[in-house]
């Protein structure tokens, strides 16, 4: 028998005309009031598609609209409601109206691949031959889509026409891009001419789907038979919105104001991908709204919520909250304040084994993180003890691109006749493919009594004109690695400094990023001297990997590694908060300004109201990647209020490298 609605949920589900703002908590069941609010519309007689179901994702549209259609009675195929994610509607609506904007309805939708496609080619009508350090079109998607997100707005789309908006790029790599300064003429010029190609193609990638929907919107929408069949708008996700689709939102509702958008200010931490934290906030007074709370949560312990709203209330810019729980009460959240990453990785390990041994199953615990960097560590430790683990935070660390290629330069030193290191290697230098890429490869092995790294007339002619100074470079580079006297760490800066370096950041739009995870890697290889170890290592790390299909396939019970990023809408029975340092968690790039810091700060909080019964956080003092140092525990742990949490202090005998001489630490 389903738990009857709370008070707060069933004022939200019988709200009916008007603009309204839901601010949801962590956990306070919100999917189940926004489809029960569904379902009653259609019981009082609306039309079921009349109503706008948007979120994030389809699969999150589809199955509230399910919900929603099942509780009427309504077969999935007969139902009605529009659903889906900004995307797809701007697609549906722009299907039906692109000729208004002079484009047939029968336009193309690029992919990813299809515009970097298409920015190549602009690259080769604008400027030729791009060098080496040239931003590659993968750099130039990612940078001309983040200037759109942050800086599209309604006047940008009304007083200029589509080829010449470039959305303040030039702010944009000042502020995110400073190492794309000098290439701004350039990258203007490959702008211009990318939304020209575009336009004159009949496609749009997804920004050009929002930015013609507003467009379409704006100059047309009194006319859009669409637009006049909606007469209720419900969003979710809201504090997750760009200018962009507040906008959109703004001129769909206009007719009737029946726009209710549900969210949580306090888990607003996507500004950097373009999400406009103000849209939430200023809601209420724009638009003169209603304002419901959800605030008992469904999820975690008493304890676990205190802690959690002693955190976010240090905050100054959000909504008023205080989140409750009426579960039975547990332990208090423990913190444990540790020297290092290598003394939380031990301790994370021994508690998920003790909280095995009491019953629980590993898929019911997560580690979770800031930075992908900062699990490095605690997988080679969970490999090393059999640990099964799913790593949802993208990529491995170790398998990480950037990684791989360094570490292929130490495979080929290792092992000579590596054929895929080599081509991963080869493949680096411009104009080199798979094919050039392996017939080089075929004449050493050849040859194998010769190196790639000394002089060999049958490679030279396999070499293409434009790669040469950079086969020097890299083969000057190995030479330099040939030393007996160095360790896999001063291997990884020699090849990083020497040659890796600019590679990065012609190939990858967050090559600032990555550059942490390259120091990082550098001090993780100093715990072994020799090669042989460093290597081994690396491959021993992903047998205990599991993907998501092996999961699945299998009965083994896997612990999930992830950012708090990744696991935002996620819950678990324990869940293990690591690397809270100061000036990594919160990262030192948020120390500039208060709102990159409370950003942080509503970060830390979404990660504590993931956990149901155990909560356990750790505090290195040590700080690890660049900057590495004594920085001290997260103002975010010495902000708890002692007893809100239990606090373990590990004590440990170390050897002080500076000074030769043994200290003991205390925390």
């Amino acid at each position: 028998m389903p738990i009857p609605l709370n008070p707060d949920q069933q004022h939200i589900v019988e709200h009916r005309d008007g603009p309204a703002l839901v601010i949801a908590g962590a956990g306070s069941g919100k999917t189940r009031v926004v489809t029960q609010r569904v379902a009653h519309l259609i019981h009082s007689g609306v039309p079921a598609s009349s109503i706008l179901l948007l979120t994030f994702t389809n699969k999150a549209a589809r199955e509230m609209a399910l919900r929603a259609a099942r509780q009427q009675g309504v077969e999935p195929d007969q139902q009605k409601i529009l659903n889906g994610t900004f995307h797809s509607m701007a697609s549906r609506f722009l299907r039906r109206s692109a000729k208004m904007l002079h484009y047939e309805n029968q336009f193309s939708i690029l992919d990813a691949s299809d515009s970097r496609d298409l920015i190549r080619a602009a690259i080769a009508e604008k400027i030729g031959k791009p060098g080496r350090n040239f931003p590659k079109p993968s750099v130039l998607s990612s940078v001309f889509s983040l200037a759109f997100n942050r800086n599209c707005t309604r006047e940008s789309v009304m007083q200029s026409n589509y080829v010449k908006r470039h959305f303040n790029l030039n702010e944009l790599i000042s502020l995110e891009y400073p190492h794309l300064e000098n290439y701004l003429e350039e990258l203007l010029l490959i702008l211009g001419r990318y939304r020209e190609k575009k336009r004159a193609s009949q496609s749009m990638d997804f920004d050009d789907l929002l930015e013609n929907w507003l467009e379409l919107l704006l100059k047309y929408g009194e006319g859009l038979s669409l637009k006049k069949q909606l007469q209720y708008i419900l969003v979710d996700e809201y504090q997750d919105t760009n200018h962009i689709q507040a906008s959109i939102l703004e001129e769909l509702a206009k007719p009737h104001q029946n726009l209710m958008v549900v969210g949580d200010d306090a888990q607003s931490i996507y500004s950097w991908r373009g999400a406009d934290f103000r849209n939430i906030l200023e809601f209420p007074e724009k638009n003169n709204a209603k304002v419901y709370h959800l605030e008992q949560n469904y999820r975690s312990s008493p304890e676990i919520l205190d802690a959690a709203n002693q955190s976010i209330n240090h905050n100054t810019r959000q909504f008023e909250k205080n989140l409750f729980s009426e579960l039975p009460s547990g332990e208090k959240p423990v913190v444990h304040q540790l020297w290092d990453s290598s003394d939380e990785a031990e301790v994370v390990l021994n508690q998920l084994l003790a909280l095995r041994d009491e019953g629980l199953s590993l898929d019911e615990m997560s580690v979770l993180y800031r930075n992908h960097v900062q699990s490095a560590v605690l997988q080679v430790v969970l490999t090393q003890a059999g640990i099964p683990f799913m790593v949802h935070s993208g990529v491995k660390f170790f398998e990480q691109a950037h990684i791989k290629d360094l570490t292929a330069f130490l495979k080929v030193l290792y092992n000579p006749l590596d054929e895929i290191a080599w081509m991963r290697l080869l493949r680096m230098l411009p104009g080199i493919g798979n094919t050039t890429a392996n017939r080089i490869f075929q004449v050493f092995r050849e040859q194998q009594a010769v190196r790639l790294t000394q002089e060999n007339e049958s490679l030279q002619k396999l070499i293409p004109a434009k790669s040469r100074e950079e086969w020097q470079t890299m083969t000057g580079c190995l030479r330099n690695l040939l030393r007996d006297d160095l360790t896999p760490s001063e291997m990884i800066g020699i090849v990083y400094r020497d040659f890796y370096r600019e590679v990065m950041y012609s190939e990858f739009e967050n090559a600032s990023l990555r550059e942490n995870d390259v120091h990082y890697l550098q001090e993780f290889s100093a715990n072994y001297r020799s090669l042989e170890g460093f290597l081994n290592e690396l491959s021993l790390v992903g047998s205990s990997i599991v993907t998501d299909q092996e999961a699945d396939d299998q009965d083994q019970e896997t612990l999930t590694l992830t950012t708090i990023h990744q696991a935002k809408g996620l819950e678990w029975n324990a869940v293990f908060v690591i690397g809270l340092t100061e000036g990594q968690f919160p990262h030192q790039r948020s120390l500039d300004t208060m709102e990159q810091l409370e950003e942080e700060r509503r970060l830390f909080y979404v990660a504590m109201t993931r956990a149901k019964r155990y909560l356990v956080i750790c505090a290195p003092v040590m700080s690890s990647g660049y900057g590495a140092g004594m920085n001290g525990r997260s103002r975010f742990i010495t902000e708890l209020p002692e007893d809100s949490v239990q606090t373990e202090v590990h004590v440990r005998d170390d050897y002080s490298y500076s000074s030769g001489k043994s200290a003991r630490f205390y925390f």
